[in-house]
């Protein structure tokens, strides 16, 4: 069994030093897929020198012994920076984010003085202790580590959570720009760190961890490597969340009621000066085109009636500024309208307009020989996932069952 484990870790080792190159050259999401590349590589490394470790790091070589122990407090950050790579518009590696390895390097320095410089006997002495759970210290490194881990899943989530909301306020259609893989991902990821933080409990109490140890080195192997290969068919996402920062700000379920978000009386707007200005700090969010309660019921009034009459949701690719456009206002404007008038973001707003054409569409008679997706298609969905997903939450039903039940309430 031991065999099976160490040759699917190798597999695993060959499988990161060909796959991290890869992404490293790859233009879509080029600085995402750069930081993936080195967290690939960051994971392979490590598994490639624990390996050894296990293989002779015990048998007359210990100076192969915890030389990749530092390698995990790289984990958390660089899947962090990398979903922040994909969900804001960042081109360029920032320095600052160098910060980010203060806690690998503080490592290396506290091994270097209690472990890396001290003789080979002293070596395998303090890695048996460790492993049999005599190692106070090097336990609570561990113990950090995934301290540390859990708060960059976290902040990871939101950056994934971020997105979703810029991407709901900006598009119609999600298909292709939809990061919920890579949150399914950061849960896989929070598994593998929990399953570390029980084989250190089992060190602390003197309980062995040595079969849970086997189970992490696997999951890491696995979870790293079908990130890496799943984000080599992501399309370019830099510009589309350039794009969606226009939406950047409240949300339906963030926002102040109506009467709260917006006075009942605008001031009316002080003459143009021709004096310069210095600048002052930038209005909060919506402030720069606030509306008054009758501005935004006849904005309202007016997408409501062109989205009737002209049916732009029937167009696939509708999006935010388009809309904005045909309205003739700003799509910070519009977003403030859809946002805390009407309380649906742009995606809820636009895709409920397509499920209720879909609906009537299923349960018209004449149109029985047309199949659902030909129906779907005809009214502006794109995508299977974004019709189901929006067509259920409007209706409560699948666009099958409802089509089902519209036939048996006919002929009963």
């Amino acid at each position: 069994m031991r065999d099976l484990v160490n040759t699917a870790i190798l597999l695993g080792v060959l499988q990161g030093a060909v796959l991290a190159p890869v992404l490293w050259a790859r233009r879509a999401n080029r600085l995402g897929n750069r930081i993936l590349a080195v967290l690939v590589g960051a994971v392979a490394l490590m598994l490639l020198l624990d390996d050894l470790q296990h293989r002779w790091g015990f048998d007359g070589h210990p100076h192969l012994l915890a030389l990749g122990a530092p390698l995990p407090f790289l984990f958390g950050p660089l899947l962090y920076l990398y979903a922040v790579a994909l969900t804001r518009p960042v081109l360029r590696f920032d320095p600052r984010w160098l910060a980010h390895a203060l806690p690998f390097a503080a490592d290396v320095l506290y091994m270097a003085q209690a472990f890396y410089l001290k003789s080979g006997d002293e070596k395998l002495a303090l890695a048996r202790a460790a492993a049999a759970g005599n190692a106070p210290s090097l336990n609570v490194v561990t113990t950090l580590e995934v301290l540390q881990a859990l708060v960059y899943l976290f902040l990871t989530w939101q950056a994934l959570e971020r997105y979703g909301r810029k991407m709901h306020g900006y598009f119609s259609d999600l298909a292709r720009i939809d990061l919920r893989w890579l949150k399914a991902l950061v849960l896989v990821h929070l598994a593998v760190w929990i399953l570390v933080l029980l084989a250190t409990v089992q060190r602390w109490t003197g309980h062995g961890g040595g079969a849970l140890a086997s189970v992490v080195r696997l999951g890491s192997s696995l979870a790293i490597f079908v990130t890496g290969y799943v984000s080599l068919w992501q399309p370019e996402l830099a510009e589309k969340a350039s794009a969606a920062e226009v939406t950047e700000g409240a949300t339906p379920e963030e926002t102040a009621p109506p009467e709260a978000a917006a006075p009942p009386e605008a001031a009316p707007p002080e003459p143009a000066s021709t004096e310069p200005t210095a600048p002052g700090p930038p209005p909060p969010k919506y402030q720069r085109n606030r509306l008054d309660d009758s501005e935004a019921q006849e904005l309202v009034a007016k997408l409501e009636g062109l989205m009737t009459e002209k049916q732009l949701y029937r167009e696939p690719g509708l999006t935010l500024p388009t809309l904005a456009d045909e309205l003739g206002i700003t799509p910070h404007m519009l977003s403030q309208v859809l946002n805390v008038r009407i309380g649906k973001t742009f995606f809820a707003y636009v895709n409920a307009y397509r499920a209720e054409a879909l609906k009537e569409a299923l349960c018209d008679p004449s149109r029985s020989g047309q199949g659902v997706l030909e129906l779907a298609f005809e009214v502006g969905f794109s995508s299977k996932s974004t019709l189901n997903s929006s067509f259920k939450k409007h209706t409560g039903m699948t666009p099958t069952e409802l089509r089902a039940r519209a036939r048996s309430q006919k002929n009963s």
